[in-house]
Parts: C-alpha cells; sequence; structure tokens
C-alpha cells in the first residue's frame, strides 16, 4: 500500500528535522520530502503529486533566476521577503505572472497548510485570497507533533471537501 505524499517547504527545517520530523517519520504514516527554497519545492511539485503541501511564508528563492528576481526585489529586509505567499499565489494559479512556468495543475487550496511566524491576522487575507483553511503559526513551546498535528488536520479536511 502506498503511502500519502506530502512536502514540506521550510528554509530553517534543517533546523527543526530532529524535534519536528521525528514524530512524522516515525509514525510511517506518510512518504515525506522536504524542500529549503522554493526552487527546490518547484521541482519537487513537479515531479509528483503530493496529498498535503506544508509552506513557510519566508522562503529563500533558490537558484531560478525568477525567484532569485523577487527576492532580490524584495529589498533589504529579506527576512520579510514572504516568498512563500508569492509561490502560493503562483501555485494556486492567482498570480500566474510570478513566474513564466506553469503552476502543476493537481494542487488545490485544500492541499496546502501553512506553518510560518507570522501571525494569522498578518497574513490572514491572503489565505483568504488563497483559499487556504489551515494555518498554524510558529511559536515557543509548540509540541513535537506540531508539524504531524498539521499534516494530519490537513489531510482529513481535504478529505471532507472531496
Amino acid at each position: 500500500m502506498n503511502k500519502p505524499s506530502v512536502l514540506w517547504i521550510e528554509d530553517s527545517a534543517r533546523f527543526e528535522l530532529r524535534s519536528l520530523v521525528g514524530p512524522l517519520l516515525f509514525s510511517g504514516r506518510y512518504d515525506f520530502n522536504l524542500a529549503e527554497d522554493v526552487t527546490s519545492a518547484m521541482h519537487l511539485l513537479r515531479a509528483k503529486e503530493y496529498v498535503g503541501v506544508i509552506v513557510d511564508i519566508r522562503l529563500p528563492p533558490g537558484i531560478d533566476p525568477e525567484w532569485r528576481k523577487h527576492y532580490r526585489e524584495s529589498g533589504a529586509n529579506k527576512v520579510h521577503s514572504q516568498l512563500g505567499l508569492k509561490l502560493l499565489y503562483w501555485l494556486l494559479g492567482k498570480n500566474p505572472s510570478i513566474h513564466s512556468e506553469t503552476p502543476p495543475a493537481w494542487i488545490k487550496p485544500q492541499n496546502i497548510g501553512v506553518f510560518t511566524v507570522e501571525s494569522q491576522n498578518e497574513i490572514q487575507s491572503d489565505l483568504d485570497a488563497l483559499g487556504i483553511e489551515i494555518f498554524k503559526q510558529k511559536s515557543a513551546g509548540l509540541p513535537d507533533t506540531v508539524l504531524l498535528d498539521l499534516i494530519n488536520e490537513l489531510l482529513a479536511k481535504s478529505k471532507l471537501q472531496a
């Protein structure tokens, strides 16, 4: 039996792998992939379909020249570049001019959850515009199972909407 595939797009995941990915891997319920920048995420999203995609809002561009241009245009404050939002607008066809490639046709708002340091109030208008309902803010003291719980919530909600 094939396990559902999930992708986590997270710039600082290498620092959180042990605490957050450990419970996910230990559960044995998912085929898990990780992308640490927008370019890597695009490659993985084109390579296969994922039932769940968890996206951070603050992401580096990777090597793709178009994403690097967006990142440079964000100015001196790269921490607040919110390239993850640009990725989401492009992926969901809300702003196809962000990138010259066509986003994967399979991805829908119900496949996506957002896990970021931004508060929900800061990005709620974007989440509404994108149709994304699953959100979790990163903060100190979150349980180690937060990523697994977020994926379980996302997949339960997407099954209800199917």
